[in-house]
Parts: structure tokens; C-alpha cells; sequence
């Protein structure tokens, strides 16, 4: 089962919107997604590491086209894009 999450901040009302992670019932093979960062804008968004594509290590920011970081988890501290501040985080649900 996967998770929705999304990503706040306190100080300026940033929100990253609904993150669908992880996998659901048809297994990894099908969707997984993980969490990235883009280098370039600092925005949060999910890319599926089931794609097979020869080089996964270039996965690109929609917005900007900057390299997207993939993230351990949901645990790891993350700055807001738009001031700085610490993100929090929140689940919001699961999806299947």
C-alpha cells in the first residue's frame, strides 16, 4: 500500500500538494513512486522508479529540466522552495 503525502510549510503557506509514494497492490514492477528533489527549483515531485529507461540517473524536473536527487523516504529534513524553512510533513492517506 502507498502513501499521500503532502509537504508544508509553516512560515510562508508553501505546499507541495498531494504526493502519491510508494506502491500498490500490483507490486513495485508496476508503480513505485519515490520522492525527488530538483536541484535547480528546489520542488518536490514523484518520479516512478519502475520505468526502465537505460539511464535512470537522469531523471529531469518537469518544471525547469533540472536533476531531479531522489530522497530516502519521507524522513529527511527538506528545506521550502520558496523561503528556506523547514518543510513538515503530513499523511494524508494511503492508496492501493
Amino acid at each position: 500500500m502507498g502513501s499521500v503525502v503532502e509537504y508544508r510549510c509553516a512560515a510562508c503557506a508553501f505546499s507541495s500538494g498531494r504526493l502519491s509514494l510508494g506502491w500498490g497492490k500490483a507490486g513495485r514492477a508496476s508503480y513505485w513512486g519515490g520522492l525527488a528533489l530538483c536541484e535547480g527549483c528546489k520542488q518536490l515531485s514523484v518520479v516512478d522508479l519502475a520505468v526502465t529507461q537505460p539511464d535512470r540517473r537522469d531523471r529531469r524536473c518537469e518544471r525547469c529540466h533540472g536533476l531531479l536527487k531522489l530522497l530516502e523516504g519521507i524522513a529527511e529534513e527538506l528545506g521550502c522552495p520558496q523561503c528556506g524553512r523547514a518543510l513538515r510533513h503530513s499523511t494524508l492517506g494511503s492508496w492501493v
